[in-house]
């Protein structure tokens, strides 16, 4: 398969798509959440409420038939009664590696912890969750998947991170930056490649695009990313229109200009 140029969304936009199965409407997108440790997203929280209240409804990008972000829909290959006899968690549990398990053997999706002779991965060792599905389907990989074989948990959620007024504060090596407003996100292979920062400096730029390779970690309890930069690196990064694609000439510019090793040339 010919792969286009990597074509970025914002967070934000991602929560404004209408999930639709394959037999009718579904709802919205409550949230996003993502793996931590690849910053994969691994499943969308679909706002089912009108129609299965009370249900935290979890669709995987292997499910995914046909995204169109121009028109703000998406739809996965599965029909309602399916999602809604699915072993969805009430709304306000955290999403358990246990019930994570039954959810992927349910639906009989390809688990993205192995694949690639257990190679781990962000799509266990694909690059596209396309791929982790082909190789399901040339017997490549085993269907039933147990507890024991799921990998570590880290899930977290993007609204908890880019928060209602204020998300998580963003460190530099010698100092506070800013807030995490948003996400940027490939919507082919559903990594999130950047954190758009809110500096809140009339001095420097608005907002900033920042890295996710650049995270040195996230300190959950205290809501803090730390980033592997200087503040006067901050100063040197070029503002950030959420509004503006963005290109891969503004990704070289960033790069060169804080010297960090190109992702797209590894």
């Amino acid at each position: 398969m010919i792969r286009r140029l990597s074509i970025f969304y914002l967070g934000s936009t991602v929560k404004q798509l209408k999930i639709n199965a394959s037999d009718g409407k579904l709802g919205g997108v409550l949230d996003i959440y993502f793996d931590d440790k690849f910053w994969t997203v691994r499943y969308l929280v679909v706002d089912t409420r009108k129609w299965l209240p009370g249900k935290k409804v979890l669709l995987s990008p292997v499910s995914f038939d046909s995204v169109d972000m121009e028109n703000g829909s998406l739809h996965v290959l599965a029909t309602t009664e399916m999602i809604k006899n699915a072993p969805n968690q009430h709304e306000d549990e955290p999403v358990s590696k246990q019930a994570e398990t039954k959810l992927i053997n349910y639906y009989g999706w390809p688990n993205y912890s192995f694949g690639l002779g257990g190679l781990a991965g962000p799509w266990g060792g694909y690059t596209y969750p396309q791929d982790l599905v082909d190789a399901q389907n040339s017997g490549l990989l085993q269907n039933d998947v147990s507890t024991d074989d799921a990998m570590d948990h880290h899930l977290r959620s993007v609204n908890e991170i880019d928060g209602s007024f204020f998300g998580y504060r963003v460190e530099a090596s010698d100092g506070e930056i800013g807030h995490v407003s948003d996400f940027v996100i490939d919507d082919e292979n559903w990594k999130i490649y950047y954190i758009v920062v809110n500096t809140n400096d009339p001095l420097a730029s608005d907002h900033i695009l920042l890295s996710t390779d650049w995270i040195n970690k996230v300190e959950w309890a205290s809501q803090k990313v730390f980033i592997d930069l200087t503040k006067d690196q901050f100063k040197e990064i070029k503002d950030f229109d959420p509004n503006e694609p963005i290109t891969r000439a503004y990704e070289e510019k960033l790069y060169s200009k804080l010297g960090k090793p190109k992702y797209w040339e590894l």
